[in-house]
């Protein structure tokens, strides 16, 4: 995953039932997938443990 990208237009993220980085519909409250319709979130769940823990090292790091 690319966390450099700062367009819209090249935005994606995660989409559980397409197990895939996704383009999506933004609304409100929640985003969905451009091609099933699904909610999606930023993170897949091994992005998400990788993130937090690079988060974690940082933070006791900077202290």
């Amino acid at each position: 995953m690319n966390m450099d990208i700062r367009d819209y237009y090249g935005e994606t993220k995660w989409c559980d039932h397409c197990r895939e980085y996704v383009h999506f519909l933004m609304s409100v409250n929640r985003s969905y997938c451009v091609h099933c319709g699904n909610p999606v979130r930023l993170f897949s769940k091994e992005d998400s443990r990788r993130f937090n823990a690079d988060v974690q090292k940082k933070k006791w790091r900077a202290v």
